[in-house]
């Protein structure tokens, strides 16, 4: 038999690995990890007030209205789209109706 005295060992060295893990965890969140943190999200309050972001913010205010805009091309093509969309849907839901209704009677 295998001896049996040492099975326990595996798994004593497995939760010493997961403390020491934890330690050295905690330790780079709380060292240069937390610099690094401050770093990116003052860069980040720095950047959101930029023209950049003010054009980006435009750019997309555009892009609703003309989406939105029945008269523009894009538009328009949009909506002929969302009706073709609604169109098949009803034809298909049309056409699994009339299918249930011929296996009921055919029942």
């Amino acid at each position: 038999m295998a001896d049996e005295s040492n099975g326990g060992g595996g798994f004593g060295w497995f939760i010493l690995g997961g403390i020491i893990g934890v330690a050295i965890g905690a330790y780079v969140a709380s060292g240069p990890g937390r610099a690094q943190v401050d770093g990116l999200r003052s860069k980040t309050i720095e950047l959101s007030g930029s023209d950049t972001v003010q054009k980006a913010k435009d750019a997309a205010q555009r892009a609703r209205e003309i989406v939105t805009d029945p008269d523009h091309p894009v538009g328009k093509a949009i909506q002929d789209g969302v009706a073709a969309a609604r169109r098949k849907r009803e034809e298909l839901e049309a056409a699994a109706a009339r299918k249930m209704q011929q296996t009921k009677n055919g029942e």
